[in-house]
């Protein structure tokens, strides 16, 4: 099941599927999809926020979003 991850201040970076290793983006008129193995990243770069996916195993992925350094 698609379930919506994001950044550090609440907006949505993607929907992404832990059991299929789906991973959705779509930005104004922008859409993308991939499919990452146990263990791959998904990164999104958005206004100096940079928010990475790993997919930790079938159920979960982690969440990392921190500010870039100027």
């Amino acid at each position: 099941m698609m379930k919506q991850y994001r950044d550090m201040i609440g907006r949505c970076v993607c929907c992404a599927d832990a059991a299929t290793g789906i991973v959705e983006r779509e930005y104004k008129k922008s859409k993308t999809r991939t499919r990452l193995p146990i263990g791959g990243e998904y990164t999104v770069e958005r206004d100096n926020i940079i928010t990475t996916l790993t997919r930790i195993d079938t159920c979960d992925f982690q969440v990392n979003s921190y500010k870039r350094a100027n």
